[in-house]
């Protein structure tokens, strides 16, 4: 909801501009394509934060082998 205000929001502000100039199309369309591009690439890159905590996280919790000695060899069956 809130990507699509802002949206609307840089073309009524490229429209404004535009009205006072010439070139909306050339203010509104590309300020709304960056805007599209930044929230894109923000949620690219919190979905690839999350993959590596993932993949750390699972690195982590992998079995790590364990020397017994003698004592600890006699109590395991």
């Amino acid at each position: 909801m809130s990507i699509g205000l802002g949206i609307l929001g840089l073309i009524i502000l490229g429209g404004l501009v535009g009205s006072l100039a010439f070139g909306a199309p050339y203010v509104g369309i590309p300020l709304a394509l960056i805007f599209i591009g930044a929230v894109i690439g923000k949620e690219q890159m919190e979905r690839q934060n999350r993959i590596m905590r993932m993949k750390r996280f699972r690195r982590e919790a992998r079995a790590q082998p364990v020397d017994f000695d003698a004592r600890d060899k006699t109590t395991v069956v």
